[in-house]
């Protein structure tokens, strides 16, 4: 009896590092790529650093246990590598045709979509046909929706704009585009407004201000643009399925910021 005891003993003993070593092989993070866009990289200066899109990325990574590899990319590459199947992608406007090839999760936060204008050339705006005969200044690759996108072919002059805030300011300076579009997480015009005219300064300082102009964010935005991840259609495996249900639950518990913004 005492040596069936002693042999137990043994094996409880000999299994716990085994054990040990099994919940630690369970918890190790599952490698993801993750393509992104230059402007939320953390390396560059892109103003402003949008900590809606780092909330969401650190609350997925951390709900879903994954660790991403980040490959950042000018739009027009990233939607390639995106359709090539390199990997998951996120900060993407869904439309229909991108539904065509790609799934797409819930969307993880949204943002309004002002526009920009000189203090010196402000127009009254409350649709897309508001904007016909001005050129408008937008990243190359980006969409806000499929209205917006019909109306690109039809009524706008537009301007495909890097994603370099400077360079994009410093166009709507020169008079080179008449409206710049601009994607911001805060929902007040005059926060975002003021924003731009303090950064101004740091990210172009060889830009001086026209005297007495200003930037100016119209107070009807264009646009509420739902940001989601979304993978080829041929490549998902259920990771949309698991993202969707860490937003829901993100959501829910107010760890994700919601996405019920007031539209016009």
């Amino acid at each position: 009896m005492l040596k069936k005891m002693h042999q137990k003993r043994r094996y409880f003993l000999g299994a716990i590092p085994l054990l040990l070593s099994t919940a630690g092989w369970a918890a190790e993070p599952r490698k993801q790529v993750l393509l992104i866009a230059e402007s939320n990289a953390t390396n560059t200066p892109q103003v402003p650093y949008n900590p809606i899109f780092q909330q969401a990325v650190g609350y997925v990574e951390k709900e879903l246990n994954l660790q991403f590899e980040y490959r950042r990319y000018p739009w027009k590459r990233l939607l390639q590598s995106l359709n090539e199947g390199e990997g998951l992608a996120f900060g993407l406007s869904k439309t229909r045709e991108r539904a065509l090839t790609l799934h797409f999760s819930l969307p993880a936060f949204a943002t309004h979509v002002w526009l920009v204008v000189r203090s010196d050339q402000t127009f009254s705006f409350s649709q897309i046909a508001d904007l016909q005969g001005k050129t408008v200044g937008m990243v190359r690759g980006s969409t806000y929706g499929d209205e917006f996108d019909r109306a690109k072919s039809s009524l706008l002059l537009i301007e495909d704009d890097l994603y370099s805030l400077p360079s994009r300011l410093k166009k709507l300076l020169s008079k080179r585009t008449d409206v710049m579009l601009f994607s911001h997480h805060d929902p007040d015009p005059r926060k975002v407004e003021a924003m731009l005219n303090k950064v101004m300064p740091e990210i172009a300082p060889d830009t001086p201000m026209p005297p007495g102009v200003t930037f100016k964010v119209l107070d009807h935005f264009l646009a509420v643009d739902y940001i989601h991840f979304a993978i080829l259609a041929s490549k998902d495996d259920g990771i949309i399925e698991q993202l969707n249900k860490a937003i829901r639950k993100g959501q829910q518990d107010g760890s994700l910021s919601p996405v019920n913004l007031q539209k016009k």
